[in-house]
């Protein structure tokens, strides 16, 4: 549990940059791991990681060797079942990520039994090697060419950052389970599972569990890198809530309101999320994000203006609000994913008899 080093940072880079990765593109590099260490989070435990059965100092060091990463294991020895710190994931002893995306999570708990799904691997914050002539250029209005990046799996990720040189500081371990997805990120430098970063920051607000499809349609817009660090992770938090103000995100940005309306305007400039002005309420915009086959199926009939002309939600968009969170709005239990009607199956039944009598 040692961590990776600065030597090893700077040889990923220079490998797969050879030629960006000078003396400019060094010291970039060392400002870059002080900005991450002064702002990372504190781990909620170490971790141990195995890669192809062998153990190493760090993920990064394993980099650095022919190993084909085939198999990863990351080991939790040091993990309490109790810690609150688990807030918004899954108490684990171990996870272990198999090649080509494969992942069982072993949970904390005497009579744990393992649970399968399948993995991506994203980057999380990351250093880009870059020339004083690139840097010079792009003072100029020419923007730099960067690698594009995406969801890995776990051989893809070896790869990707053996080929472009980026030095990866935090990696996010993303799974997809049979409900749910469950994002853990990692901090490579300390080899630390760091908490969720809304544990003990966003209070008041409720978690809507999205399904996997829905979660990885989010991580893959993310993943292409269009929006920045913060305002990425302000979306991943309004995508999994029925809606957040501006104050409710503030504690994500040092509580600093304004730092938090800026990323949320962003987004609805993008089009990713709404906002109902008289409530201060972002809410998330599934159509921007999720493909049409993948999206909760909702009602399309028209229903006209309210009478009401205070009302300003209609029927209609309480359906389709119902739908997006993927509860019944009846009873409010989860409706399982896949095509189905708006009410839950024990629902549909009840309103099905009541209708014949």
């Amino acid at each position: 549990m040692t961590g990776a080093s600065r030597d090893e940072l700077h040889a990923i880079a220079s490998r797969g940059a050879v030629e960006l990765h000078d003396k400019y593109s060094e010291r970039a590099l060392d400002r870059a791991l002080e900005e991450y260490r002064a702002r990372r989070r504190e781990k909620l435990t170490p971790f141990v990681a195995q890669v192809d059965g062998t153990a190493y100092p760090s993920l990064l060091h394993a980099i650095l060797t022919p190993t084909p990463f085939a198999q990863l294991t990351l080991e939790f020895p040091e993990a309490s079942e109790t810690d609150p710190a688990w807030e918004f994931l899954r108490p684990a002893r171990s996870l272990t990520l198999e090649k080509e995306g494969a992942a069982t999570i072993l949970p904390l708990g005497s009579r744990a039994t393992p649970v399968r799904g399948v993995a991506r691997l994203l980057l999380r914050e990351t250093y880009l090697p870059r020339s004083a002539i690139q840097d010079g250029e792009a003072t100029r209005g020419v923007p730099a060419a960067a690698p594009r990046a995406d969801l890995f799996t776990l051989s893809m990720w070896a790869q990707f950052v053996r080929q472009t040189g980026v030095v990866p500081f935090s990696t996010a371990v993303l799974l997809y389970l049979a409900e749910e997805r469950i994002r853990f990120e990692l901090d490579l430098i300390d080899n630390g599972l760091l908490p969720d970063l809304r544990h003990g920051r966003l209070r008041g607000v409720a978690h809507v569990r999205r399904s996997s499809r829905i979660a990885h349609a989010v991580d893959r817009y993310v993943a292409r890198g269009e929006v920045s660090l913060p305002n990425a992770r302000a979306l991943e938090v309004v995508f999994e809530t029925r809606g957040v103000s501006a104050i409710d995100l503030a504690p994500l940005f040092g509580g600093v309101r304004e730092r938090a309306t800026s990323s949320l305007e962003t987004l609805r400039d993008r089009g990713l999320v709404t906002v109902d002005r008289p409530s201060g309420q972002y809410r998330p915009n599934l159509e921007a994000v999720v493909p049409a086959p993948d999206r909760p199926r909702t009602e399309r009939t028209p229903t006209g203006q309210p009478a009401n002309p205070l009302l300003r939600t209609s029927v209609a968009e309480l359906l389709a609000a119902a739908d997006a969170r993927a509860t019944c709005p009846l009873c409010g239990d989860l409706i399982p994913p896949g095509p189905r009607g708006i009410l839950c199956a024990k629902c549909t039944a009840l309103v099905g008899s009541a209708g014949s009598t």
